[in-house]
């Protein structure tokens, strides 16, 4: 068997080589360093030193997932790490391309033969998924600029004195008296420049939803049973499937609301017990978007509602919105698990639900139809 550490970086990736037979009491000894340059020559020369008893693992990076693509058939497995559990790298006094390998290759190579895992491993999203990811973290920028002109405006307004709130700002019947409020042209250019861009940011966001929209029409089975639960839109749903990519990758619903940091960590230590953050080797997406409707979730369920106020009476907001997000990602994983619609589902407004993303995708193949044929 051989072991490969891989140190990535955007032009050239750092390559440590161990085999089963390596030195245990001189680490140094039996390795193999080689750098190597992220181009066709580069990498035709790193695939040459593959074998089919190869063992990789390469921290994940940016552009990690479609590196691994490249080779990850032509070797017996490939792990790629989350940062998070490689501490021991990242707290290191001394950091080098080489010395990050070395260590890379050393984990992999006592993983692999004790047989006891220390590194979970990050799963490698199919193109579909990473194309999705990719959408919705644009989104996300576009959304986080929009809320950043929204207050530069609400700042502009409040220091002369104007009592806009930002639900006013928010609305677009008021903007048109935003940009003629005042006889001061410093205050009246800079109202016109900033809504001028927010305007187009918000065409930008609405095209860039409609390609998530587009992307998304594969999974049109889980989106149904996503939908089925009120509160959930299509949009949402789809960013579910982007983070979770594939239900069967969890054992319970508790590793499935811990990766998408809805389960708090709780640490014992002899008679005391302290509850920290949430796993921050999961992803957010989710759970961002679903605590913007969840007051659409509780309007639909009365029992979670009552739920809600009870704690709300003697815990921090954050805590019971945190509780709350964590609930309704259990019970979708039961709707996943067991391929089944939610027990609160309306049929008649889910089927308009869904026929409305139906008339969109066909709207969209129609138009690409026609200018195919123009």
């Amino acid at each position: 068997m051989n072991f490969i550490g891989i140190d990535l970086h955007t032009n050239r990736f750092t390559c440590c080589y161990r085999n089963e037979r390596s030195s245990v009491i001189d680490p140094a000894k039996d390795r193999v360093l080689k750098t190597f340059e992220l181009n066709e020559q580069g990498l035709a020369a790193f695939y040459a030193t593959l074998t089919a008893d190869t063992y990789v693992l390469v921290e994940s990076t940016i552009t990690t997932f479609s590196f691994v693509r490249l080779f990850k058939n032509q070797v017996k497995e490939v792990i790629i790490a989350n940062t998070y559990e490689l501490k021991q790298i990242s707290l290191a006094r001394c950091n080098t391309d080489k010395i990050d390998a070395d260590k890379l290759c050393r984990i992999i190579k006592m993983q692999i033969l004790s047989g006891e895992q220390t590194i979970s491993p990050v799963t490698l999203p199919p193109p579909e998924i990473q194309e999705l990811r990719s959408l919705f973290s644009t989104y996300r920028l576009y959304q986080k600029q929009n809320t950043q002109l929204k207050n530069r405006i609400h700042s502009l307004l409040k220091e002369q004195l104007y009592g806009f709130t930002q639900e006013e700002i928010f609305d677009r019947k008021s903007r048109q008296k935003i940009r003629e409020i005042s006889d001061n042209a410093a205050l009246r250019f800079q109202l016109n420049q900033l809504m001028d861009r927010l305007e187009r940011d918000e065409a930008d966001v609405e095209s860039l939803k409609e390609q998530v929209l587009l992307h998304a029409a594969p999974f049109m089975a889980q989106i149904e049973l996503l939908t089925s639960l009120k509160g959930v839109s299509v949009f949402i749903a789809i960013a579910i499937i982007a983070d979770i990519i594939d239900i069967s990758r969890f054992r319970n619903s508790k590793a499935f609301t811990s990766y998408l940091r809805s389960a708090p960590h709780v640490a014992n230590s002899n008679t005391s017990t302290s509850i920290r953050g949430t796993n921050k080797q999961g992803r957010k997406l989710s759970a961002t978007l679903l605590t913007q409707s969840l007051n659409h979730v509780m309007a639909a369920s009365p029992k979670l509602r009552r739920w809600y106020d009870r704690l709300a009476e003697y815990k921090k907001p954050g805590l019971v919105r945190t509780g709350l997000r964590r609930r309704v990602f259990a019970e979708i994983f039961q709707m996943l698990k067991k391929g089944e619609y939610h027990y609160g589902r309306e049929p008649q407004k889910h089927e308009a639900k869904m026929a409305q993303y139906r008339r969109f995708l066909e709207k969209q193949k129609s138009q690409e139809i026609f200018l195919k044929s123009a």
